[in-house]
């Protein structure tokens, strides 16, 4: 038996690096702070369990979680990065979790006109938004005549739409004020738009003459419970158009985008 606290007594003295201080250990360290203090680097070549106790082991958790920080006195727990890695965009932290937030990006696929008077006077959801950029909820819907979308979750939203627009002065030659934006189709109402008067020169069809681009960057609430859609109105015949052209070759030039911050 004493030969056998010689050996330990040896081996403790070799390793000069480990310390013992008020019941805790420390690897380079005369002073640890905690049960196990570690002064240097930490190379770990498998599983790392947290939590657990002194008949169970700690969870090692599973592929593509992150560890997160429970504070002082608790063990960290493994969670859940939300969406990943089967989902495309921007990863954001609400209420204490990572998530990966919901972001619509679509592109139109053809010109689409919208009908003075039509739809009863109500801003006409845009037909043929229907190039999906991304769509990382599959909450976006667009068709060659309509398109609607809803929000997965209540928050505040980035809204940033960019649109060319082609149309006509009025009957009496005036100019007039088209509007680009964002409809919320549950309470019949704008919730983000842009408009600006559009000087249409001496052209005469609605496809034809000046073009004008139409820009909205803002942020608004959004409700998971509404219906949303991106809508255009004016007082005459007006076209939103999906490319750009010229000698030069051409590209798109109308894009909407929803995408959450918070």
């Amino acid at each position: 038996m004493k030969s056998k606290k010689i050996i330990v007594i040896g081996l403790l003295s070799v390793n000069t690096g480990l310390f013992a201080q008020a019941g805790n250990v420390g690897i380079n360290t005369a002073t640890p702070q905690k049960m196990l203090h570690v002064n240097g680097s930490l190379q770990i070549v498998n599983e790392l369990n947290v939590g657990g106790d002194a008949s169970t082991t700690g969870s090692s958790g599973i592929a593509g979680q992150v560890l997160k920080s429970n504070g002082p006195g608790a063990a960290p727990t493994w969670q859940n990065l939300a969406g990943v890695p089967s989902s495309t965009g921007t990863v954001i932290a609400v209420n204490g979790q990572f998530l990966v937030a919901q972001e619509i990006i679509v592109q139109m696929t053809s010109d689409f006109t919208v009908t003075a008077g039509s739809n009863g006077g109500i801003p006409v959801a845009i037909g043929s938004l229907n190039n999906e950029i991304v769509d990382n909820e599959n909450l976006y819907t667009g068709s060659p005549s309509t398109n609607s979308f809803k929000v997965s979750a209540d928050g505040v939203y980035q809204v940033t739409m960019n649109g060319q627009l082609s149309t006509t002065n009025d009957s009496n030659n005036q100019p007039t004020i088209p509007v680009l934006g964002i409809w919320d189709d549950t309470i019949s109402g704008w919730v983000a738009r842009v408009n600006d008067v559009y000087w249409a020169g001496s052209t005469t069809g609605v496809g034809g003459g000046p073009k004008q681009t139409y820009t909205l960057i803002t942020s608004i609430p959004m409700l998971a419970s509404h219906t949303y859609s991106f809508r255009l109105y004016n007082t005459v015949d007006v076209t939103i158009r999906h490319l750009s052209s010229g000698t030069t070759g051409s590209g798109p030039v109308t894009q909407m985008s929803v995408k959450r911050l918070k």
